[in-house]
């Protein structure tokens, strides 16, 4: 029996479509389209992206990114690479993770500002992709210093440090 390459998905918006999934190595079609069943149909997620966001809202964005604007300048911080939205997004990742470190660990009196200064702050300002901080955003703030020593070695790295 060969494997398909073209499959019946029934998208969980409650269209249905024919994917052709031959892009796909053969023991990962299955998986994918399982996936793609549990996702809205590609007009349906495209539909709610372009909805407006509120003015408010729209407000609040701005502030945060000045607020987060001040402290990678405080902090010595580079500007992230990848899209806009990407840049926003992980930017103000960034400065959460930042300043729940500095709460747990300096304000907790566990270690001190020159403790953050180089096991914190000097690896994150050697990251430079916004992916960096998306992809490990799930992880938990004391996972942060192994994770940043790792991210100043990885690909994800820039030499041209602020």
């Amino acid at each position: 029996m060969s494997i398909p390459k073209v499959w019946n998905i029934d998208y969980a918006c409650g269209h249905s479509g024919e994917m052709d999934l031959s892009q796909k190595r053969i023991d990962q079609r299955a998986g994918y389209a399982k996936w793609l069943e549990k996702r809205d149909c590609f007009e349906c997620y495209k539909s709610k992206g372009t909805k407006k966001i509120s003015k408010e809202r729209e407000q609040e964005r701005a502030e945060e990114l000045e607020k987060v604007a001040v402290q990678e300048k405080r902090d010595g911080l580079l500007p992230l690479s990848g899209s806009e939205k990407q840049q926003e997004w992980a930017r103000t990742l960034r400065g959460e993770v930042l300043a729940g470190l500095y709460d747990l660990y300096v304000t907790s009196e566990e270690h001190d500002e020159e403790w953050f200064d180089s096991e914190v702050l000097t690896p994150a300002r050697m990251i430079a992709t916004s992916r960096w901080w998306i992809d490990n955003r799930e992880f938990e703030l004391p996972a942060f210093p192994e994770l940043l020593a790792a991210g100043a070695q990885s690909d994800d790295a820039s030499e041209n440090v602020a």
